[in-house]
């Protein structure tokens, strides 16, 4: 008897993770384009975070755009090492004339890591 409460003990909290969100659902991308500027935000479930570092931009010729995203929260990440990351919300500001490839990445807290999501952000 007493194995089986010990299992339940253990079992219990992997039982309780949910499962994992499609990647528009764990990170919610909206943007804003006016002219040259273009305001990305994206909303996260309690769980998930972003990545700041892997937040970039690329033109068509796949040239580097710069980018700016403001500070983050420091995480101890035992794939990447000290990394700032978003909880919560995210943004981004870019300016670029053209079509802008965003990509972007995060984790589910104790969970996956997704592949980097790959947006294309047309001209105007």
């Amino acid at each position: 008897m007493s194995f089986f409460l010990a299992l339940l003990v253990v079992a219990a909290p992997v039982a309780a993770r949910e499962a994992p969100l499609p990647p528009a659902q764990a990170f919610a991308m909206t943007y804003v384009r006016q002219g040259d500027a273009v305001q990305v935000r994206w909303v996260m479930p309690k769980g998930y975070y972003l990545y700041r570092e892997h937040i970039t931009a690329s033109d068509a010729q796949g040239r580097t755009v710069k980018i700016r995203t403001p500070n983050g929260t420091m995480k101890a990440d035992p794939t990447f090492g000290p990394v700032e990351v978003y909880y919560g919300t995210a943004r981004a500001d870019i300016r670029h004339k053209g079509a802008i490839t965003l990509s972007y990445r995060g984790c589910q807290a104790d969970g996956l890591c997704y592949i980097p999501v790959r947006v294309v952000i047309p001209a105007r």
